[in-house]
């Protein structure tokens, strides 16, 4: 998803509603909400969108809604993608 250069987390794309957007250190908010073991799909969300915010993205209280729906459909596929791996061990 995303990487790092010179210290510098790496903007990855995601399709925010009907727009893209460059989320900066995604990966890390994905795996911080992840060893966290919140399962309340509301309670996720909000966190993630808390992680992103933290990680310096601004996003608009308008649309604020669209990015926790963008941020749950990335959750879900890293999540999926961590639970293939753990069964490839």
């Amino acid at each position: 998803m995303s990487g790092s250069c010179c210290g510098r987390p790496i903007a990855t794309i995601i399709k925010v509603g009907d727009f893209e957007a460059g989320i900066t250190g995604l990966e890390a908010a994905l795996q911080n909400v992840h060893s966290s073991g919140i399962e309340d799909e509301e309670q996720i969300k909000s966190e993630l969108l808390r992680w992103v915010k933290e990680f310096g993205n601004y996003i608009s209280p308008g649309t604020e809604d669209k990015y926790k729906e963008a941020l749950l459909r990335e959750y879900k596929k890293y999540a999926a993608k961590i639970e293939r791996e753990a069964k490839q061990d």
